[in-house]
């Protein structure tokens, strides 16, 4: 068949799916538009306010978002299952299979959606700031369904390559994406509500859906992306919380992301524990988001696509050489090196908190999509457990905990997200003290090295020059 008839034939697909989505909007867009006017009337001959329907279309977000964050999860616990398989028994696959797929996924980001990249926290609080200053182009630009497509690909890919990466940061800049759609899409049925209130709601739901920590989803939103704002949103936000959690407890179960550790109760030898653990957790933090910048602003200076390449697959080698020839406990998310720790009595030793430390940033620097939130509670983990060798045995798990929330704390300087979210994820209400101090002296160490957080400084990156379409 000749190039031509080809054409013609695409041409008059192409033409009949333009027709029959023609007819079908001309048919649902009044239909909708009909129910939604009979709903007004309904609510004002019962006395209600017309804008209680203004919360529709944040339920119907939520819901969606918390059943794309447990299909995310559940993808992303099989590709994590599948690169242990893979691995675990001719380890030296790596050196081929690793730089494909990390070279694979940071491709796929560079030609199709270069805000994907990396966390995604940062992207959404740059969104957030960038719909402040009216800017809505360049706020779609960072949560755009295509980001949340290329976002999943990416990251599932550097996970299989053995990426120390976690889905927890992408969850949110991919909520934050189903929210902004949704809010778009809904503006021709509902009276317009703030462009922010969505990015905000859609921030919060992903926290919750990835971790099962509605109150975290909640104290998240206050401290990183609306503190001037909760007053007018706050029954906004709680609602996409509460919906996006529930989505993900439904599908899921009332599942505890870490469990339920022992950890006994509090007296005066745990608060010089959460002391010590905080602070060298916030000495680590600090150090971590200081290099870990400073290397993805080299990263950025970068020109040409070799060079970027040649780094993508340099990054792929620092993983590879830590899992094969430091510890295999280097690579994924780092919620298996956590478990083991907590409930079989696992050990960490000092070169396992080195080779997770540099394999998060070496995977982070390859330009693929991969958060930093798990493995960072993995590194504290590994802190923990390393600190908790000058302690009693009954103090362990704390230790562990507390490290996991110092470690946290000094990266985001969010410290109380960051015990509620430990919090949370454990049930274990009786030491909530000694988080909370060592959520604050990691806080408070971290600051000494920098004032502002990585993500806030990544940002303002985002905010002042978002990554262009096209690059050579």
């Amino acid at each position: 068949m000749k190039v031509t008839e080809w054409q013609e034939r695409v041409s008059r697909a192409v033409e009949v799916v333009e027709h029959a989505a023609t007819r079908f909007l001309n048919i649902i867009v009044p239909a909708a538009s009909a129910v939604t006017d009979n709903l007004k009337q309904f609510l004002r001959r019962l006395g209600k306010p017309v804008s209680t329907l203004r919360t529709f279309p944040f339920w119907i977000a939520a819901v969606i978002a918390g059943i794309t964050a447990v299909g995310y999860a559940k993808l992303f616990h099989l590709a994590e299952q599948l690169m242990v398989d893979l691995y675990s028994g001719t380890p030296w696959i790596l050196f081929v299979a690793s730089p494909t797929l990390f070279l694979l996924a940071w491709w796929i980001v560079h030609r199709f959606a270069p805000e994907a990249a990396g966390s995604g926290i940062p992207q959404v609080m740059a969104a957030n700031v960038l719909l402040d200053r009216k800017e809505q182009k360049k706020a779609d630009r960072l949560i755009a369904p295509r980001v949340a497509i290329v976002k999943v690909l990416s990251s599932l890919l550097c996970l299989l390559g053995g990426g120390a990466i976690g889905r927890e940061g992408p969850t949110i800049q991919i909520s934050a994406s189903i929210f902004r759609s949704v809010g778009k899409f809904s503006k021709r049925f509902f009276q317009p509500i703030s462009d922010q209130a969505w990015v905000i709601a859609g921030g919060a739901a992903g926290i919750a859906a990835a971790f099962n920590t509605p109150l975290g989803g909640i104290v998240f939103t206050l401290e990183e992306l609306m503190t001037a704002h909760f007053n007018r949103l706050r029954t906004t936000v709680i609602s996409a919380v509460i919906l996006a959690g529930f989505m993900a407890q439904w599908l899921l179960g009332p599942y505890l992301y870490l469990g339920f550790p022992k950890v006994g109760g509090t007296d005066l030898l745990t608060l010089p524990l959460a002391v010590l653990v905080g602070s060298a957790s916030g000495v680590m933090g600090g150090l971590f988001s200081k290099y870990l910048l400073v290397l993805v602003r080299k990263r950025l200076a970068l020109k040409t696509f070799k060079q970027k390449a040649l780094l993508t697959v340099g990054s792929s080698f620092v993983v590879i050489v830590l899992a094969v020839w430091v510890d295999p406990r280097s690579v994924g998310s780092g919620a298996t090196l956590m478990s083991a720790l907590l409930f079989e009595s696992g050990e960490s030793g000092f070169l396992l908190i080195i080779a997770r430390f540099v394999a998060t940033i070496a995977s982070y620097l390859s330009g693929c999509a991969g958060g930093i939130f798990a493995p960072s509670l993995a590194i504290g983990a590994s802190i923990g457990s390393e600190l908790a060798r000058l302690a009693p045995p009954e103090y362990t798990n704390l230790m562990i905990l507390m490290g996991m929330i110092g470690f946290l704390s000094s990266v985001t300087r969010a410290p109380f997200t960051s015990f509620v979210l430990v919090l949370e994820m454990t049930d274990r209400h009786s030491v909530i003290f000694p988080m909370m101090i060592a959520a604050l002296t990691g806080y408070s160490i971290a600051r000494t090295f920098d004032p502002q957080s990585f993500y806030g400084q990544m940002r303002d990156l985002y905010a002042g020059e978002v990554t262009p379409r096209k690059q050579k």
